[in-house]
């Protein structure tokens, strides 16, 4: 009778095992709909041509959604980390094949930053040290003006990230030797927004520029929103577009313990005609790693931080870099899970 009963016992504690729900993490193809397959989502990434799922199934569940077309991948619990790698590099290649189809290449073949040290001193000529008010520890953050009257202009009319980025991808992107004449000059945001669409050198009648007078306009525009300073700067570094290295400025947001990045010359541009391209969310670069070589610095007008010296009065939040956030979100939601 006793044996019976074991056996009864180990029965049924084998039966509870297999219904046991175990975290799971599952790529869909966009064109489904996981909702009708999916009971209760605890995590969603979604993408243009796949979504992330993480949910909580059993194993007969489990089995059955490996068999569905639907399906890209799916990883219970102690595969996670077997999967995350694969979706990271299908991330990237999207992320690749957006770069070339925007040509951002074109950033870095018309050198709209110059090398480190030459812009440095440039811009310290521009602006001797003994010119600088109060707070400024370097000549960039002069750049950053976000109570000048187009800029605060401009905020009225719009409201948080999401608005202030699509209006970022309006401005036209042009190389500085097309409107400028020269090599390197920077404009005030004030400038920028204003006088540039009439620029006899500007043939498309819009508010346009290099990277670096967008990158800085947009980080004024966020803190005149009411963006705390402390979670938003201008990068300046080198990038990698479409296998070109070269200088570039972006712009990095700071959210949840996190930054990401932005980029307002993913709009239209023009080489002897205007091209238009297509928009991406704010949010793209939260999971898709942005191409980064190498930080010189960040910068808005309140922090300044020098990567290689390691000086700068910024907050301690600053010495994280911006990555994709898909290991981290992943690993939490299978901690959490467990």
């Amino acid at each position: 009778m006793k044996k019976y009963i074991l056996l009864l016992l180990l029965l049924l504690t084998s039966c509870t095992f297999i219904q046991a729900q175990v975290p799971v993490v599952i790529q869909f193809n966009s064109t489904c709909n996981y909702q009708e397959l999916i009971p209760e989502i605890k995590l969603l990434i979604e993408d243009e041509t796949f979504s992330i799922i993480g949910t909580e199934l059993t194993q007969p569940e489990i089995e059955i959604l490996e068999q569905n077309e639907c399906v890209i991948r799916i990883a219970p619990q102690n595969q996670i980390n077997k999967i995350l790698n694969k979706i990271q590099e299908d991330l990237n290649q999207e992320r690749d094949e957006t770069i070339r189809e925007q040509k951002l290449k074109r950033t870095l073949e018309k050198q709209d930053i110059i090398n480190k040290e030459k812009l440095k001193q440039q811009l310290e000529k521009t602006h001797p040290n003994e010119t600088w008010p109060g707070g400024i520890i370097a000549p960039y953050q002069l750049y950053i003006t976000p109570n000048a009257p187009a800029i605060q202009s401009l905020a009225q009319q719009l409201s948080g990230i999401e608005q202030i980025f699509s209006e970022s991808l309006n401005w036209v992107w042009i190389s500085e030797q097309d409107l400028n004449q020269v090599e390197e000059l920077w404009l005030y945001p004030q400038e920028f927004l204003t006088n540039t669409p009439n620029y006899p050198t500007n043939p498309t009648g819009m508010i346009a520029s290099d990277c670096e007078d967008q990158a800085n306009a947009l980080v004024s525009l966020l803190i005149a929103d009411g963006y705390p300073s402390t979670e938003v700067r201008v990068t300046l570094g080198l990038v990698n577009f479409d296998n070109q290295i070269g200088g570039h400025a972006w712009v990095e947001i700071y959210e949840n313990g996190k930054w990401f990045t932005i980029d307002p010359t993913m709009g239209p541009y023009y080489e002897e005609n205007l091209y238009l391209t297509q928009q991406v969310p704010y949010v793209y670069f939260k999971y898709h790693s942005y191409p980064v070589q190498e930080v010189w610095f960040y910068y808005n007008n309140e922090y300044f931080l020098d990567l290689e010296t390691n000086k700068g009065n910024a907050p301690p939040s600053w010495r994280i870099s911006a990555k994709s956030w898909l290991e981290e979100d992943l690993t939490n939601f299978q901690q959490k899970n467990l």
